[in-house]
């Protein structure tokens, strides 16, 4: 007797892929936006190393 909520195991596993199939438009998009947001972040740490030694130099010789 089989419940209504449980389901017959198949002989086959299914991976994950295989069971939702790849969406590949929207994993293109994710990783530009990742790419995008890591080089955000670098370029900000970079001018912010900047911005602040010009400060450190400009109160060193005040």
């Amino acid at each position: 007797m089989i419940f209504p909520g449980i389901v017959a195991k198949s002989r086959q596993v299914l991976t994950l892929l295989a069971t939702i199939g790849p969406d590949l438009p929207a994993m293109k998009f994710l990783a530009v936006i990742s790419i995008l947001a890591l080089l955000t972040m670098s370029g900000a740490a970079i001018s912010d190393q900047l911005l602040t030694a010009e400060r450190r130099v400009a109160h060193a010789v005040q």
